[in-house]
């Protein structure tokens, strides 16, 4: 049976090595009798007696003709290597799957040549050429002249991913990804060569099956790659520089992920795979328990009997009463075939995640169908793509920083007050609730519930269509959406321990309802013309795209009766991108490649004046393997030097309307009295109304190479990036607008660094096989300019801390990276002991929490039926200040309210007596190295006729290996006071293919 493309790509993503100056022999031509069949039909029969299914692409074999005689059909491998010996087929058998693909060809001088028969060629090199996708097309990889990374999704070793993200962690040089924590379905923050932005979304542009997503958060909803289920993910195309991302123009100066789907094929295969999930949480904070703290209390306090008489008498392990060991599950099932000659691919996905803080969860229920046809002798291919999703969740109010601090001499329930609902809360001397204490852990999560449904539809029709008669040209449309809405409700009740220290303070509980609508409609057309004249190829590509962007919001807050209002709001907005794009790939004598794009976008979300960016790129690449003193290397398989220059845009800014004036209505609890009624005011905003684009400038330098048939390969990348027009805000002159804080443009940064990659074979022997992957990134980022002029004691204070007078300890400064920390310098004693309240002279600027570099490592090793693998990702020469241990000092064991709060032991042995925020004592390096998974796994490939069968264990989040002392060092901007750990996991997993 034929099989249409999984594409190259695949192939070389399954570990097949490169075939390289394999050595042409005779076939077996010289019977009396040859039978020449096509080779499809050979393959075809072959699928049918060994019961095995076979990939390949039916348009790369249908000219070739086989000699059929040398065709054993009761022996598989036999026949398999055959074909390799004498025609130009490259196989590899994966979970019991034959892949194909026919390798390049050459012909060489006839004496060189061995004889042949008729009807064949002498086959010089065999050497498969990964395809990659980019924007509006693809591109063999050795024609690519701009810096990009594919990764493809490996069954085998993955780590069993929930989120798109994470199965992205630490597979591409140059992309850092970091998780917020460990809450279920929760999404990770994407930042490629370190953002280049410090006011607007350092966030990729997101581009699923030719749609570009919006990046904005959803609420409801912890990711906004949530609806996708990893399984169905085929391959992923990371665009870094600006000659791969200008053709995105005003949306790419954060760099471009290309995220593309599995698609259909005709061969009928069905899979079912199983992952149950035991997570726990692996590490708490050391914190004193009841008899520990009734001790420090009793010194502490030596004397003061109302104090030491008012402790509790019981030994309450808070962390304990909140975590849980959680049980989680995945299910996938996905069918391919086809119905009346049309390829299609459906797959079901069911997850359920338990988080491991009590009653914590996600669950997603997504469906995907893919229908790839082709028309009029495949001159009209069309693909049809559509991804429903269903998501819920349970929030949370994550109570484990009070599950830290609450008194641990309490009890969890008290029914000897009639407030609390049963839950201990802390009372006067008069037996009133004290409303300025800390809520009891376990009442938060008991007492208040926070539930959302997300139901998500993506979908897009794409057309191309070769011009009959006039092939080189070829037509393409491609329109889709990305329609969302989100449904939530919270609800706390009355007398609840929350309804009397937050909400309204008064024991009246809460009622919230909010809903969000989402709206995404893209169109684009464009035309491809690619020609070839001796020596010289060209590929021109010109195209129009518009997209839209809408969404609205409405949240209605009361009290339980509904007659008290905290909030209600109903906001709507839009933004239209309207563009004009195009691309010209040149070659000579396919050895010296250039690339020009040019892409003019146009945006709602500026004046008329500034509404068009103009955004250029240019690129030359230069094969050096294929020149004459390299051609017929046997030690370089690849070398290849890029360079490139362009200019992107950023437009997404937050507000779809800060260049105009705008004015807000009061909300329903500031209403204005006139007589005996109340009316809403409006209220006027401050704005820029010549507001522009920030543009981001990048040059690239790359070289990729190959060596020894790619059994080593990989690239070198250096880059700098200059954003100018940088959105900064500035304090405005009184009475000249209608605030006194704007943001305006008028800032610059600068990005540079150094990006090595390196894919290695080891081992390749026999029924062993070792991959191994490496990247390692080096990234640094200034910011050059924020003000007209220059000001060296001029910063924007941000990074706000937690704490009872929290503030700021970060600033954006020129001559500094983004966030810099900004704290007193600690003096200590002659015993290396801080000295409390004693710094050397003012605040300072110093370190970072932007790692210097980070690295990511893959490794797989097969034997037979066997593997192992593991990924991991480590950062270096970040700092991050632990605000958990920053915020906890003796003193605050006991408040003048009559309310006790827990601490550290670290702080009850030797912490500060007071609040000592601001000191540098608590900012540590971070550095650290991460097992993100390990996975061992077996294939049963015999076990019956029917089926084959695997298994494997996985570890996620195996160990982690840092000198911090925090509960985990990978904090996002680096101020720690985020307490929910993640988890650690064990997965067994169940993989059944059809046969």
């Amino acid at each position: 049976m034929k099989k249409t493309i999984i594409s190259v790509t695949f192939l070389v993503a399954m570990g097949l090595p490169v075939a390289y100056g394999q050595t042409t022999q005779q076939p077996p031509a010289t019977q009396a009798k040859q039978k020449k069949v096509s080779i499809a039909k050979v393959f075809d029969k072959l699928s049918k007696s060994s019961k095995v299914p076979f990939f390949y692409s039916s348009t790369d074999f249908k000219d070739i003709l086989v000699d059929e005689s040398g065709v054993n059909y009761s022996s598989l491998d036999a026949s398999l290597k055959y074909l390799k010996t004498y025609y130009p087929v490259e196989y590899e058998i994966r979970n019991n799957t034959v892949m194909l693909r026919k390798t390049s060809i050459k012909a060489v001088v006839p004496s060189k040549a061995i004889s042949m028969a008729k009807d064949t060629v002498t086959v010089k090199e065999n050497k498969i050429d990964e395809v990659v996708v980019i924007g509006y097309g693809k591109v063999k990889k050795s024609d690519a002249t701009g810096s990009l990374t594919t990764v493809k999704m490996d069954a085998e070793n993955n780590g069993n991913p929930v989120s798109a993200q994470d199965a992205l962690t630490g597979k591409a040089a140059g992309v850092n990804i970091i998780s917020p924590g460990g809450a279920p379905g929760a999404g990770s923050a994407i930042r490629i060569r370190g953002g280049s932005s410090l006011s607007a979304s350092n966030d990729p542009l997101i581009v699923i099956d030719g749609i570009a997503i919006d990046n904005s958060s959803t609420s409801g909803s912890g990711n906004i790659l949530g609806m996708i289920n990893p399984n169905d993910i085929e391959s992923y195309t990371v665009l870094k520089d600006a000659s791969s991302t200008a053709i995105y123009g005003s949306r790419a100066s954060n760099g471009v992920i290309i995220i593309t789907t599995k698609k259909g094929s005709k061969k009928t295969r069905y899979q079912y795979s199983s992952n149950t999930k035991v997570s726990y949480n692996p590490k708490m904070l050391d914190v004193l328990n009841g008899d520990e703290y009734r001790s420090f209390i009793k010194n502490q306090y030596a004397g003061n009997a109302a104090v030491i008489n008012g402790l509790g008498t019981n030994d309450t392990n808070w962390q304990n009463e909140i975590y849980r060991t959680a049980v989680s599950n995945d299910q996938n099932f996905s069918m391919t075939g086809s119905v009346k000659d049309i390829p299609y691919r459906l797959s079901l996905g069911y997850t359920n995640q338990e988080g491991i803080i009590r009653k914590n969860a996600y669950e997603r229920m997504n469906l995907s169908l893919a229908l790839n046809p082709s028309f009029f002798d495949k001159h009209l291919n069309v693909n049809l793509n559509y991804k429903p999703s269903i998501e819920n969740n349970d929030f949370i109010s994550n109570p484990a920083s009070g599950a830290v601090s609450f008194d641990p001499t309490r009890p969890v329930f008290d029914h000897s007050t009639p407030y609390g609902l049963g839950y201990f809360i802390w009372t006067d001397a008069s037996g009133r609730p004290i409303t300025q204490a800390g809520a009891n852990p376990v009442s938060m999560l008991d007492l208040r519930t926070d539930q959302s449904k997300v139901i998500r539809h993506i979908g897009n029709i794409q057309l191309d269509y070769k011009i009959h008669g006039f092939e080189d040209l070829k037509l393409n449309l491609n329109t889709g959406f990305d329609i969302l809405k989100s449904e939530g409700n919270i609800f706390v009740p009355d007398n609840a321990p929350l309804a009397w220290t937050s909400i309204g303070n008064d024991g009246q509980g809460l009622m919230e309802n909010y809903t969000q609508k989402k709206s995404n409609l893209q169109f684009d057309a464009f035309a491809n013309y690619s020609k070839t004249l001796g020596r010289h190829k060209f590929d021109v590509m010109g195209g129009y795209s518009w997209q839209r962007f809408w969404k609205s919001y409405n949240d209605y807050q009361t009290n339980i009766t509904g007659n008290k209002i905290y909030k209600s709001i109903l906001p709507k907005s839009e933004y239209i991108l309207v563009s004009f794009y195009g691309r010209l790939n040149y070659s000579f004598n396919d050895r010296y490649l250039f690339t020009a794009t040019l892409r003019n976008d146009g945006s709602s979300r500026f004046a008329k004046d500034n509404h068009w960016g103009l955004f250029p790129s240019a690129a030359f690449a230069w094969k050096i393997k294929e020149e004459e003193f390299l051609k017929d290397s046997n030690f370089f398989s690849d070398l290849k030097l890029r360079l490139s220059y362009g200019k992107t845009g950023q437009q997404d800014i937050g507000g779809d309307y800060e260049w105009m004036q705008t004015y807000t209505y009061s909300d329903s609890q500031a209403l204005y009295q006139f007589g005996d009624q109340f009316y809403q005011t409006i209220r006027p905003n401050g704005y820029d109304p010549n507001l522009k684009w920030e543009t981001t400038s990048t040059y690239n330098l790359g070289l990729d190479f190959g060596i020894l048939k790619n059994r080593i390969s990989g690239s070198v990348e250096i880059y700098k990036r200059t954003t100018d027009d940088l959105l900064n805000k500035i304090s405005v002159a009184a009475g000249s607008n209608l605030t006194n804080m704007i943001f305006t443009n008028i800032g610059s940064m600068e990005n540079k660094g150094l990006e090595l990659t390196l894919n290695t074979i080891p081992v390749k022997k026999g029924n062993w096989q070792w991959n191994l992957d490496m990247n390692l990134t080096f990234n640094r980022s200034e910011i050059t300019k924020l003000t007209l002029v220059d000001n060296p004691n001029y910063g924007v204070n941000i990074g706000n801390v937690s704490g009872s007078t929290a503030g700021t300890i970060q600033v954006h400064s020129v001559g500094f990276s983004p966030y810099t920390f900004y704290l007193y310098e600690q003096e200590y004693d002659a015993n290396g002991k801080p000295i409390e309240g004693k710094y050397k002279g003012g605040l300072v600027k110093d370190k970072s929490p932007m790692p210097k570099s980070y690295l990511g490592i893959s490794s797989k090793l097969s034997y037979k039926d066997w593997y192992f693998g593991f990924n991991g990702h480590a950062n270096f020469g970040n700092y991050v200040y632990n605000n958990i241990k920053s915020k906890d000092y003796k003193t605050k064991t006991y408040s003048g309210n009559g309310t006790y709060s827990n601490i550290l032991s670290y702080t009850a042995e030797q912490g500060f007596e007071n609040l000592q925020l601001y000191s540098d004592f608590f900012l540590e390096n971070a550095s650290f190295f991460r097992m993100d998974n390990m996975t061992l796994g077996r294939t049963f490939k015999n076990i019956s006729d029917k089926f084959d069968l695997g298994v494997s264990f996985s570890v996620q989040n195996a160990f982690v290996i840092t000198k911090y002392s925090g509960l985990d060092p990978e904090v996002y901007l680096g101020i720690d006071n985020n307490m929910y750990s993640r988890p650690r996991s064990f997965l067994f997993g169940l993989n059944v293919n059809f046969k």
